[in-house]
């Protein structure tokens, strides 16, 4: 028995990647890191965040994929409650000040979390189709990601996304992020229609996940969505639109829908737009609040470029409602010199506006930042100095810093 325990089961773990690497390819799509540091009471602190997603893929005609996904919402909490553990609470009820630390310690793990499985036979008895069978977190709609793997065409997605600009993500949790309209997020079939090369046609059949009960807090099971999606690629313009229905839901279901637009001249002009509803519940008004809506035009000339983004969040967003994003926008002015692709080198200024209304009060908050982004075998480096000019009363506190790192491998 010893000796399988220290022997044999540490040889196998060591051989399993080997042995997977014959059948199966390991990559990480998606690798992201920021550190901010921000004075606080006359103290710089550094608050950093990590995501990640590993994949193991195989096989063309009948490929498996599982997808892992590592995220964190503040790493320095979890370096130091990785070395101390928890003493069983004496009181009854468990007093407060116990309670939070838990709550605390496990809104800080840094864990790596399952994210999706899924198999799919790509053009079965030779049709035209791809079938696939998934769990957990599928496609993003909306999103732009999908075209350049889906037509291998340039980037067309929003930068205005991820740990850069909203580095709490949505309601505090960071692995809660803007990206795209909607997400199928369940277990269920996908199936494409692969008959034309710039034109695919999906419909998603799937038990949907990804509600939470408002109440208890636990997830919901036994709503079924169905959506129906196309993308159309050409050189100058791209196009994305989907519609959706989950029930039960209230009276008469829950109701979503939405596109995505992106045109270019080829010369420097581009313009890209985002629009749609997350989810409506039917019987109920359609408001302002039920639209996700983002509008960005980019100009080039030269070495030289400016994009300007308007951002309206929705209330609600994968399933989940946030009364805390009623009426918030985001409006960004992003000035660029140099050309990231072409000299892996690029540097400029950005102000960013935040609107938020709330129920109490409105506030306003103004970002000022210079910039500078760097290409280093594969990585991507972005730095920034943001700058609060309301904050002139302290001047130690007007700055933050920020240190950003993207990857893929």
């Amino acid at each position: 028995m010893s000796l399988r325990k220290y022997v044999i089961l540490p040889i196998s773990l060591l051989l399993l990647p080997v042995s997977l690497s014959f059948s199966a390819e390991l990559t990480v799509p998606s690798l992201e890191m920021a550190s901010t540091g921000t004075v606080q009471n006359g103290t710089f602190s550094l608050s950093s965040v990590a995501q990640a997603d590993i994949a193991l893929t195989g096989g063309y005609k009948y490929g498996g994929l599982l997808r892992l996904a590592f995220s964190s919402r503040d790493l320095e909490k979890a370096l130091g409650y990785g070395r101390t553990s928890l003493d069983l609470a004496s009181g009854d009820p468990v007093p407060a000040a116990d309670y939070n630390a838990l709550v605390d310690r496990f809104n800080n793990l840094a864990a790596l979390q399952f994210k999706l499985a899924q198999v799919s036979a790509r053009k079965p008895f030779e049709l035209p189709v791809e079938l696939s069978y998934f769990i957990g977190f599928s496609d993003s709609f909306c999103s732009g990601d999908d075209f350049p793997q889906l037509f291998g065409s340039v980037p067309v997605n929003s930068e205005f996304k991820g740990f850069a600009y909203f580095p709490q993500g949505i309601g505090g949790n960071p692995s809660y992020q803007y990206n795209g309209i909607h997400q199928a997020i369940g277990t269920g079939f996908h199936l494409s229609l692969l008959a034309w090369q710039n034109f695919i046609p999906m419909v998603y059949l799937y038990q949907d996940s990804a509600f939470i009960n408002e109440s208890t807090g636990i997830p919901e099971s036994g709503r079924y969505s169905g959506d129906v999606r196309f993308l159309v690629n050409s050189q100058y313009v791209k196009f994305e639109a989907f519609a959706g229905a989950t029930y039960p839901y209230g009276t008469y279901g829950m109701y979503r829908g939405g596109m995505l637009a992106y045109f270019t001249t080829g010369t420097g002009a581009d313009f890209l737009a985002q629009a749609g509803i997350p989810g409506w519940e039917s019987g109920t008004d359609l408001k302002v609040d039920n639209l996700y809506f983002l509008f960005e035009p980019r100009l080039a000339i030269g070495i030289f470029a400016l994009h300007i983004t308007l951002f309206y969040h929705p209330v609600r967003y994968l399933q989940l409602l946030n009364p805390e994003e009623r009426g918030a926008t985001d409006i960004n002015a992003k000035l660029l010199i140099g050309d990231i692709f072409k000299y892996r080198l690029q540097g400029g200024l950005e102000s960013t506006v935040n609107l938020r209304s709330g129920a109490s009060a409105n506030t306003l908050d103004l970002r000022i930042a210079p910039f500078l982004s760097i290409v280093t075998e594969g990585i991507r480096w972005d730095f920034k100095i943001r700058i609060d000019p309301f904050k002139y009363t302290k001047p130690l506190e007007m700055a933050d810093t920020f240190i950003g790192v993207r990857t893929a491998y």
